[in-house]
């Protein structure tokens, strides 16, 4: 199960940071080539080779998430796979507990996710009424996954023990910046603060936003650190797509993880490359 996949179409509900090819370029490089209709039809295409037999969607940012949502639904309902929903919302606007209600009534609704980080336009969730409002995640049975930088996995940590009733996913396996030795530790430890709360665990994936240019000798010590702070119980495996075509693809990501993570046993091998995800965004 792929835990991380973006569907969108920018003639129907625009993403901002797609519309202007600009925006986040210091981030993902040039990215003049990624699709302007990415579909489900053409995730299945692209991963044909590969035991593919469930997916999370995530929003990338549509201008309307509710509408970017039901378009994936309608795609879920004729897939031969199972298609799980995560939109992106703000805890902290006087909306939030209408748009809960709306995207909880879509059959594959399974999580929010909410961006801390500054220069994607996120902020606190700890402030105002954000934290009030992300407490209403678990009357919805609805998984929280927050998108933060590495100097924000402190607040993460927070957040998570101000809500043992909410399922909290940390993507991008706290999307690591200091890519040195030293960041490195300091990277382990800041994610083994986060793991120490219970309902806590982690998407590994988006290895081309995180490190640019990669191989599997590079990113194996980020990626074993992550495993050994949450446990392969509370990690899963994604990929980014259609994003992760920038640094080489679908194939070339998991290939690297069977590199990665070939020391493990079946057991955890089916937590990484799916029971993990099903028990978090599935149950």
């Amino acid at each position: 199960m792929d835990c991380n996949v973006h569907l969108w179409d920018q003639r129907d509900d625009p993403v901002g940071w797609l519309a202007d090819r600009t925006a986040v370029r210091d981030l993902l490089g040039n990215y003049d080539s990624l699709p302007e209709v990415y579909t489900l039809a053409d995730y299945r295409a692209e991963t044909a080779a590969h035991p593919v037999n469930g997916v999370v969607w995530s929003d990338a940012g549509s201008a309307d998430p509710l509408h970017a949502a039901a378009w994936v639904q309608r795609q879920a309902d004729a897939a031969d796979l199972d298609v799980l929903l995560v939109t992106l919302g703000d805890p902290a606007s006087p909306g939030w507990p209408a748009f809960l209600r709306s995207f909880a009534e879509l059959p594959a609704a399974t999580g929010v996710r909410i961006r801390l980080v500054s220069g994607l336009g996120g902020g606190t969730a700890l402030a105002g009424d954000a934290l009030a409002n992300l407490r209403l995640l678990a009357e919805h049975n609805l998984t929280l996954t927050v998108e933060a930088a590495a100097d924000q996995l402190g607040e993460v940590a927070r957040l998570a023990r101000e809500l043992p009733r909410v399922r909290v996913v940390l993507d991008h396996f706290g999307w690591p910046a200091d890519l040195t030795t030293a960041g490195s530790r300091a990277h382990a430890a800041r994610l083994a603060e986060v793991a120490a709360a219970p309902n806590t665990a982690t998407r590994i994936d988006a290895l081309g936003t995180v490190f640019g240019d990669w191989t599997a000798d590079r990113v194996r010590p980020w990626l074993l650190a992550a495993v050994d702070a949450f446990g392969p119980s509370r990690c899963m495996l994604g990929s980014d797509l259609p994003i992760e075509r920038l640094r080489g693809g679908f194939d070339h990501l998991y290939d690297a993880y069977e590199q990665v993570f070939a020391e493990c046993t079946e057991p955890e091998r089916g937590d990484l490359w799916h029971g993990t995800a099903r028990r978090w965004y599935g149950d």
